[in-house]
């Protein structure tokens, strides 16, 4: 399973333009891997979570193509994770024939992006996916999805404080499992309960409050929080021995250069995530 990182930064990414903080002008200084989109992963050039605002730009940037999406996992409606005008983008292709593309999300994703599409261009659900070559498909948490070579399991996240639904996904294929925790505070005993039944390869952690004890959120992890359930996820077999721990979904408020999260997260066992960052993982 390859796995790239389109995005590893939350809400505005990092650095917000419009921010002067500490955080912000370091990041300008150092560029590189302190640079971070919004949040999206592509697997195996087929698979794509999540489709915010920076999912064209950071496509560009890294050399991707997305011609060959078949499916789409949406994690929630909130805008860094959802832009409606994403599949505007498909039916301006040039001697380029799309797969049908399937799209996975909670019920009112597919709310929110069917009233988008009726308000701004008119088109109903039924004319949405003929114009985008789309299939849409509710989901929550506690289903199990087949999405051709796939496997999607769906668990609840801690997070939208009961105003939207979110999920986390576990994608699997024949040769890897990989567990997408952004946007998420710490996990329920439910969440728990249900990825006992599940080993996976790599783990991405949302690590959106980092060390920072002046911005504190339920719906995100701080620091010792993503580094616990790391351990807990290793030490309970969820995360295989050998597996990986990502360090992900970074916000400008708790996240400066990247060689200053590499020395927070990795002596305890995770990776920190860049944009353009590659990983195969499993057999």
């Amino acid at each position: 399973m390859r796995l790239t990182i389109l995005g590893s930064g939350g809400g505005s990414g990092v650095p917000n333009p419009f921010c002067l903080c500490a955080n912000c002008e370091a990041v300008r200084r150092t560029g590189g891997r302190s640079l971070r989109n919004a949040p999206a992963v592509l697997i195996n050039g087929d698979l794509l979570i999540d489709c915010g605002p920076d999912v064209y730009n950071s496509a560009k940037q890294l050399g991707v193509r997305l011609n060959g999406l078949r499916t789409l996992v949406i994690t929630h409606r909130h805008s860094d994770h959802l832009d409606p005008w994403f599949f505007w983008g498909r039916r301006g292709v040039v001697d380029t024939e799309l797969p049908l593309l399937t799209v996975y999300a909670p019920q009112d994703v597919l709310d929110q992006v069917f009233a988008f599409y009726e308000r701004n261009v008119r088109w109903d659900r039924a004319a949405l996916e003929v114009q985008t070559r789309t299939a849409w498909r509710p989901v929550g948490a506690g289903m199990m999805k087949l999405a051709g070579r796939y496997r999607l399991h769906f668990f609840p996240a801690t997070h939208g404080e009961g105003q939207l639904e979110a999920v986390l996904v576990g994608v699997q294929d024949a040769h890897g499992a990989y567990l997408h925790c952004y946007d998420t505070g710490p996990l329920t005993d439910e969440a728990w309960g249900m990825l006992a039944r599940h080993r996976f390869d790599l783990v991405a952690l949302d690590a959106c409050i980092g060390g920072e004890t002046g911005y504190q959120s339920p719906e995100h992890m701080n620091g010792p929080q993503t580094i616990d359930h790391a351990r807990r996820m290793r030490e309970s077999g969820i995360l295989k021995p050998e597996g990986v721990a990502l360090a992900t979904h970074f916000v400008h408020q708790a996240a400066g250069a990247h060689e200053d999260l590499v020395a927070y997260y990795e002596p305890h066992g995770l990776t920190v995530s860049y944009d353009g960052l590659e990983l195969t993982v499993g057999e």
